[in-house]
């Protein structure tokens, strides 16, 4: 467990995704290096997007995980580590990074902002109970948020912007 954080699982995750956040994502400039991992700045912040729109989306998510290791993942979930630093997503290309959506920074910057409202929007809504998350199983609205936390404090912590 060396290579994880210990993550504060007791904040209010509302403020972080509503506040702190947004915060951060300003003080994004563009040169700031990855301590890992084959990302740019800009395409981390892209890469954020990817799962808060596993929440929002109306279309079916895949699980990835076999039925038997969802307690396992679902204990990693709920504790105090943050993810392993070189931690491959079994979806997502192992040698390579995806192609921007955006060209210039900025926008990416506003695309992020604009899809974490979405996203709170989404799993504050009075029908929201769950939604499949494809390697964690069914979520309910402090499991996405917890998700969400420890994915966007893992890669804000690799490029040294938490």
């Amino acid at each position: 467990m060396q290579d994880r954080a210990i993550l504060d699982m007791h904040i209010n995750l509302e403020d972080f995704f509503s506040i702190r956040i947004p915060q951060v994502i300003d003080t994004v400039k563009g040169d700031e290096v990855a301590q890992w991992g084959l990302m740019n700045v800009q395409q981390m912040l892209e890469h954020l997007l990817f799962p808060l729109n596993f929440a929002i989306t109306v279309n079916p998510i895949i699980l990835v995980t076999p039925e038997d290791k969802l307690e396992r993942q679902r204990e990693f979930l709920v504790s105090e580590f943050g993810m392993p630093k070189n931690f491959k997503t079994p979806f997502l290309p192992k040698d390579k990074t995806v192609p921007l959506i955006k060209q210039d920074l900025q926008e990416s910057k506003q695309l992020l902002k604009e899809t974490i409202v979405q996203f709170l929007n989404v799993i504050n809504a009075s029908d929201f109970t769950t939604k499949l998350h494809p390697v964690f199983g069914q979520l309910d609205k402090q499991g996405w948020l917890t998700f969400q936390y420890k994915h966007f404090s893992h890669h804000f912590m690799q490029f040294g912007l938490l």
